[in-house]
């Protein structure tokens, strides 16, 4: 499967969508300025990190990246609220962005808990090899 596939992805790549679209709207100020760009540069890092993990394809390198996506979309949601604090941009698409945001929080979210329990299960796995070292005793003598 390619990460472009992956629903929280798509969803990861909805959000810079839309982001992109409503910062371009706002004024140029101080404020704005830097909220845009924390908010863009945050954006970008989620599907940047759920496409570098999938290329790890499994494992904890994996969940690894996927954490770090989904701090970035803990990130875009404090500058959202940030900009709603400033009576920056359009009230309704923020929102409808922070929605967007918080559904891609709730797919990595559960699919991070998937793999560390798989990557568990795989560690806490029963030893298909005998601890018994091989014994002479089996062996035919001559």
């Amino acid at each position: 499967m390619d990460y472009r596939d992956l629903a929280f992805y798509q969803k990861a790549q909805l959000v810079t969508k839309k982001l992109n679209a409503e910062i371009q709207t706002w004024p140029k100020t101080l404020q704005a300025m830097e909220i845009s760009r924390q908010l863009f540069r945050a954006a970008v890092s989620v599907g940047a990190n759920i496409a570098e993990g999938h290329g790890r394809h499994e494992g904890a390198e994996y969940v690894h990246f996927l954490v770090i996506a989904q701090g970035s979309a803990n990130e875009i949601d404090h500058w959202l609220h940030t900009a709603l604090d400033c009576s920056l941009g359009n009230l309704k698409v923020l929102n409808q962005i922070i929605e967007s945001n918080n559904e891609t929080r709730r797919m990595l979210t559960t699919t991070i808990s998937s793999l560390r329990k798989n990557i568990k299960a795989l560690h806490e796995s029963p030893n298909p090899y005998s601890p018994i070292p091989y014994s002479s005793d089996n062996e035919e003598t001559d």
